[in-house]
Formats: C-alpha cells, structure tokens, sequence
C-alpha cells in the first residue's frame, strides 16, 4: 500500500536520487541525449531537487512523497503562484515522478491529486504543470486528473545571461 505524506528535510537524498535517475531516463531515453557528456555543474542544478531549489518547495508546503514499503517511490513538487496567466492564486507543479519499477500503479495520479487537494484549500484557484507532450504516461496523468492541454508549451529565459 502506497503512503502519501508531506516532504520532509530528510527525504532530500532519496528524492534526489529519485529525480536525478528520471531526468536520466528521460534524457537518455526519449531526448536520445548522453547523460555522461552533462558537466557536473549542470547536473547539480537539474530538478526541483537541486541544492538551490529544494528548500524553497520544502517550504512551499505542497511538495508529497509516496512511500511503498518503506521506500520513497515517487515525488511532487509545487508551490503557490500569486498570479500567471490571468489567474490569481495558481498551484504550480513543478515536477512529479515515479521510480519506474513503481509505475501504473496510480501513485502519479494520487500525488497530484493530493498537491491539488491541499493547494484548493490553501486558496488556490487552479493547478499549472509541466508536462513532457513527448511521455505518454504524462499526457494521460493530465487528461486523467481533467486537466485542459491546448498544445502550449512553457519557454524559458534566463535572464542572468540576457543582455
């Protein structure tokens, strides 16, 4: 039986390894890219789980591990967004994964589902995820959860490097 509970300080390695192997996998797999030609650097500062990042969302108060066995099995990391897109107090996903020797078993959908319950209660209005259009597995979490998906895709400007 899978347990969904609030991220702790002391989940930070196993989440970490968690994150670090999906980035992996998908990178690998999907993106047909060599994870061994990533510097060290870069991948110190991939995912939520990153040293700079995994504080701020352990603070955010909506971030949920699933546990089977004793074993975190899968993660979710959000926070609340005081305002995008037009809407006022939105829950932002910023990743959700699941070891793949845990998958299909629902603990995807039951981790955001608890993120969004909790999120609602804390006033938010909406719920905004990322999701990987290329992962089927992603595309079917979002349309099963009722979310709208209208081919949008998020781009990025780091504004340290914008001149």
């Amino acid at each position: 039986m899978v347990e969904i509970r609030a991220l702790k300080e002391n989940d930070r390695g196993h989440v970490r390894a968690l994150e670090l192997f999906c980035i992996r996998e998908y990178l690998e797999g999907s993106l047909h890219k060599s994870w061994d030609q990533l510097s060290h650097d870069l991948i110190d500062e991939l995912g939520a789980s990153s040293h700079n990042s995994f504080d701020h969302y352990l603070k955010s108060g909506l971030c949920y591990v699933a546990i089977e066995d004793g074993h975190i099995v899968g993660f979710v990391f959000g926070q609340m967004v005081e305002y995008i897109n037009n809407v006022p107090k939105v829950l932002w996903v910023e990743s959700i994964a699941v070891h793949p020797n845990h998958r299909r078993k629902g603990i995807a959908y039951k981790l955001l589902k608890k993120t969004a319950t909790e999120a609602k209660k804390k006033g938010a209005k909406a719920v905004q995820s990322t999701i990987m259009s290329d992962l089927a597995a992603s595309v079917m979490l979002h349309k099963k959860m009722g979310f709208f998906m209208d081919g949008r895709k998020v781009a990025f400007l780091d504004l340290e490097s914008f001149q």
